[in-house]
């Protein structure tokens, strides 16, 4: 729990500190994204600027992780640019605020 905690803590610094949200966590995977809601210029930069960030941030927190008998994990960042519909989804009883859209899969691809 407590790597998981470190982990998730590490991606939401590096994606806001470069003008990105955290839409969405299930498990290890964490959804991104840029431009919306608001107009972001330049979100490809701000995504891959957040991405390199996220791989450098990793080897150092994933060492200090099995210094004190953590796992050894790796990070794969995944980026994919293009039209998509953000909005809140639901049903009548059930809402969240998210994109719909083929650029999702690509990036988990």
């Amino acid at each position: 729990i407590e790597w998981h905690r470190a982990y998730l803590t590490m991606v939401q610094d590096c994606v806001t500190s470069n003008k990105g949200m955290v839409d969405k966590v299930l498990g290890d995977r964490v959804t991104c994204l840029w431009n919306v809601p608001k107009r972001c210029a330049r979100a490809e930069y701000y995504a891959v600027k957040a991405g390199l960030a996220m791989t450098a941030r990793w080897g150092i927190l994933t060492a200090s992780l099995q210094e004190t008998g953590g796992p050894e994990l790796a990070i794969r960042v995944g980026i994919a640019s293009s039209v998509v519909t953000f909005g809140n989804f639901g049903s009548d009883t059930m809402k969240v605020f998210t994109v719909v859209g083929e650029a999702l899969e690509h990036a988990v691809a």
